[in-house]
């Protein structure tokens, strides 16, 4: 076998990406995509948890500790003088709400329109500020009556413990992000392959390249080691990105205090090495899907399948089923699932092995298949 004709091939192949826009803008701006949504999704859930404080009016005096408890409560109290002024503040959305208080029969009356969501917070507020405030009244009562307050209220203690598992909002930012890279290489891959098989086919320039003194078999590794590479530089943008990204964001927003992950030079080296399978595997078979289009958009619409396997993995953590050992031997969808455990520090060693095996055999079938099947004239010519 002749290197320098694979080299050859291989040039002229990356030399195409510069003349084809489609592919440059999937293999450099398609995985900017995956920053601006780890950013904005951080961004979303950041504002979302955030309790927002509602304007109360009130018609009476506060003390220290109603002003603290109505704190707590996001609530922000405003004093007016008379109900019929709480009305019109309500009225004039100055206020969330008001609480009229009557001093001779010692009640609250809490308004509020609970039918809206505004309205169904301040009332669920204000309903834990009174209870709380209640409480604490009781407490001063028992006190003064030389009752033990700890025995008439703390009867018995409870405390929460957060079992070990997956946290739900890694799983989303990690399911698309690292969806989006094995993505980048089926976009590429797929648009290389067409570009190398289809196209060429159309355009009538794979017979003239027959005439060369160049076998097929080197020809298509050619074309296969160029699509790989390309595979390769678009998941390798991405996995940067992706971990400058997180990186980045657990430093501006409080939400990533509370997950956990793991970025570490030893994580990074097996997400590489992941990407790179990804790469050898994902061309190989979109050569091997469009070397049988006679036309572009034929080429396009085999490979959409690609595509479409890709997001399994995304739908799979975000509906929330349990996999098991036997899903690492799925092609493409094993790449995301990978990736994602690795990051999220949730990984065995034995289904690392599981995918990376599995890749070697897959990639040495494709490859023997791709060349059996382009010493066909079917394949060559289209006929």
């Amino acid at each position: 076998m002749n290197k320098n004709s694979i080299i050859i091939t291989i040039k002229k192949e990356l030399r195409s990406i510069l003349r084809d826009r489609k592919t440059l803008i999937t293999l450099l701006v398609f995985p900017i995509l995956i920053p601006m949504m780890i950013f904005l999704y951080s961004y979303m859930y950041e504002n979302q948890s955030q309790e927002e404080t509602y304007n109360i009016a009130i018609n009476y005096e506060l003390n220290t500790t109603e002003t603290s408890i109505l704190k707590e409560c996001n609530l922000k109290p405003k004093y007016y003088k008379t109900l019929k002024e709480m009305k019109k503040a309500y009225k004039q959305e100055k206020v969330s709400g008001y609480i009229d208080y009557n001093e001779d029969k010692n009640t609250y009356t809490i308004y509020t329109n609970e039918d809206s969501e505004e309205g169904m917070y301040v009332s669920n507020y204000v309903s834990a500020y009174l209870e709380s405030y209640n409480n604490h009244l009781a407490k001063l009562y028992l006190t003064g009556e030389d009752i033990d307050v700890d025995k008439a209220y703390n009867n018995f203690e409870y405390k929460i413990k957060d079992l070990e598992g997956e946290n739900f909002i890694l799983e989303i930012i990690f399911s698309i992000s690292f969806t989006y890279i094995i993505m980048s290489i089926v976009l590429t891959s797929t648009n290389m392959a067409t570009s190398a098989t289809a196209v060429e086919k159309e355009n009538g320039t794979l017979e003239t390249l027959l005439t060369f003194p160049v076998r097929s078999s080197e020809l298509i590794i050619g074309k296969y080691l160029a699509t790989v590479i390309t595979g390769i530089i678009a998941s390798l943008i991405g996995l940067i990105l992706t971990i400058g990204s997180i990186l980045i964001a657990s430093e501006i927003f409080e939400m990533f205090k509370t997950i956990t992950f793991s970025i570490n030079i030893t994580t990074i080296i097996i997400g590489i090495i992941t990407c790179i399978s990804a790469s050898l595997f994902i061309s190989g078979l979109s050569i091997a899907i469009t070397s049988f289009a006679k036309t572009y958009k034929e080429a396009q619409s085999s490979s959409q399948v690609l595509s479409i396997i890709t997001i399994i993995p995304m739908m799979i953590s975000l509906i929330g089923i349990k996999i098991s050992t036997i899903y690492y031997l799925i092609p493409i969808a094993n790449y995301v699932q990978l990736l994602m455990d690795i990051f999220s520090k949730n990984f065995n060693y034995l289904n690392i092995l599981i995918v990376l095996i599995s890749s070697i055999i897959y990639v040495v079938i494709v490859i023997y298949y791709i060349i059996r099947q382009y010493k066909s004239e079917k394949v060559l010519f289209g006929e």
